[in-house]
């Protein structure tokens, strides 16, 4: 079982961590996740616990409690592969800077499916600009309003919020209308993968591009799924420079 630690001072180690869940349960492993670039802590960790009923006991005594004078949040995430996580946290610092490299331009029409919060659905907003569009797929109703007050907010007037129905892969949207799909830590939560691929393959014109960042499922799983739906022909990858995660940014055009 993996947990979540937040709330963490920025000079706990690894080693305060230890000290503070042994004495409710054995442990794994414990990872601070640290900025790629600095090395400095996020403020969060990462603690993989032996067994279902040790991490629910972990979180049941320690969430809430303090350690180094900060009250700390525990609660349970998905299983995540080595890298991910610092990958993750450097996508969201480094959000308008990714979406340009990775193909993101003025006029554009973008598709963000799983939008989550908007993490990169303003990002794409501000850099389509006033002559582009983005829409925002979600199929959680409160994640949509926090988009749409954060747009209005900002006076971004071309993000277009869909509430996604959690049993269909249909989008709504119209065939061939979108040049960039943004597929940012979801593919792990759909079941049919290959069904999401065709649907996005239809919204997306001729040299568009689908742009999947794989988290909690990996390159190598992401990639081989690809190559046997054969409706998208391998673009790039992309990440930090020297830097490996089990999960990075892949780009596919619309064959």
């Amino acid at each position: 079982m993996q947990l979540y630690v937040g709330g963490l001072s920025k000079d706990t180690t690894e080693v305060d961590i230890k000290e503070l869940f042994s004495k409710v349960c054995p442990l794994r492993t414990v990872t601070v996740i640290r900025d790629i670039e600095s090395g400095k802590s996020m403020g969060f960790a990462v603690v993989k616990i032996l067994s279902e009923g040790n991490g629910e006991d972990a979180i049941r005594q320690l969430n809430g409690s303090t350690l180094r004078s900060a009250k700390i949040t525990v609660r349970k995430m998905p299983e995540t592969l080595p890298g991910e996580m610092e990958f993750r946290e450097w996508l969201v610092e480094h959000a308008s800077d990714v979406l340009r490299s990775v193909g993101v331009k003025e006029g554009q029409t973008v598709l963000d499916y799983g939008c989550g919060s908007g993490t990169f659905t303003i990002p794409s907003a501000r850099i389509v600009g006033k002559e582009g569009r983005v829409y925002a797929l979600e199929v959680r109703p409160k994640m949509l309003e926090y988009v749409k007050e954060k747009t209005e907010s900002e006076g971004l007037t071309n993000v277009v919020t869909v509430l996604l129905n959690r049993s269909k892969l249909n989008t709504g949207l119209s065939d061939d209308i979108v040049d960039v799909v943004l597929v940012y830590d979801v593919m792990h939560e759909i079941d049919d993968r290959v069904g999401l691929l065709q649907e996005l393959h239809r919204v997306v014109r001729q040299g568009g591009f689908l742009s999947i960042f794989p988290m909690h499922m990996g390159t190598d799983k992401m990639l081989d799924i690809m190559k046997k739906c054969n409706l998208f022909c391998f673009r790039n990858r992309y990440g930090p420079p020297g830097y490996e995660a089990a999960s990075e940014i892949l780009n596919f055009s619309k064959c």
